[in-house]
């Protein structure tokens, strides 16, 4: 790889990222543990995207990452937009690790969608460093075979880096790293897959991408919420990533993920917030 095309990967990479906000639920459920891998008592991780829609500003990310909780309960981790120098997780320093911030803001609020597996959590203003997406205007629904991007939080490639005796149990510190995947949107389901293999999945709204982490023994939990991303191919004076909005990771079974089309978030955005402007083109189509 040149010294240019380095350069390019880590702008793509550093702009993906700054979308990027790991959610931890506080409500501590039956979980995985990575160290022992087996399940335990556990708070549950997640991924979310910043984004704003017209004047609103939220993280958007799958319903079931903020199961049961009150925008107390979560705590959030925002990548910073900036140039940062890449590790990987096992390369991680002390100084490099730092707390997810709970969300202390009073006007913070969990919309959930009644009818999809998508949720926004709303804050009283944007947060600094931060940037938001326009859902309005940059965003795509791909077809069978394009290639897509996306920023997680997986569980599995966590680093324990603290543990303690709490009474008769040990309780474990695990540092999530944000993780850059690659992959293509794979042809609907087969009906025999569709029965045994994918839940809950209607074409019209989903589409599948693969996990080929999976081959490594590495499971997908914690990507639940992170956003697909399509990088543009269009030609720009000064060169820089630009990337449109493709859906949210959703269920996941094994090697395959299924996804929330764009659109359908869309449709969740504009009973959220109401409708916005679309562009040149009009308001936001449903």
């Amino acid at each position: 790889m040149s010294a240019i095309e380095r350069e390019a990967r880590n702008a793509s990479i550093n702009r993906l990222s700054a979308h990027a906000v790991g959610i931890v639920n506080g409500i501590r459920v039956l979980g995985y543990d990575p160290v022992t891998q087996r399940r335990g008592d556990a708070e549950e991780p997640g991924t979310g995207s910043a984004g704003r829609w017209g004047n609103h500003y939220f993280v958007l990310t799958a319903k079931h990452v903020v199961e049961k909780a009150t925008p107390s309960d979560l705590r959030l981790f925002f990548c910073a937009n900036g140039r940062v120098e890449y590790r990987r997780p096992s390369e991680l320093r002390a100084d490099d690790i730092v707390d997810a911030v709970p969300l202390r803001d009073e006007g913070a609020v969990i919309h959930r969608c009644e009818w999809e597996d998508l949720a926004v959590i709303t804050m009283s203003g944007p947060v600094p460093k931060v940037e938001y997406f326009d859902a309005v205007n940059e965003w795509t629904d791909p077809p069978v075979g394009e290639l897509l991007h996306y920023v997680g939080f997986p569980l599995d490639y966590g680093q324990l880096v603290g543990k303690r005796m709490v009474g008769q149990q040990e309780e474990r510190t695990i540092a999530l790293y944000p993780t850059v995947f690659s992959t293509a949107v794979l042809p609907p389901p087969t009906e025999d897959e569709l029965r045994f293999k994918v839940t809950a999945f209607d074409p019209r709204d989903h589409y599948l991408v693969g996990f080929d982490d999976a081959t490594k023994g590495v499971h997908p939990r914690g990507i639940s919420g992170a956003a697909m991303w399509w990088e543009s191919e269009q030609k720009e004076l000064i060169w820089r990533p630009r990337f449109e909005f493709a859906g949210v990771c959703s269920y996941k079974q094994g090697s395959v993920v299924q996804v929330v089309k764009a659109f359908v978030v869309r449709r969740f955005l504009a009973e959220v917030f109401g409708p916005a402007n679309g562009g040149p083109g009009g308001s936001v189509a449903l």
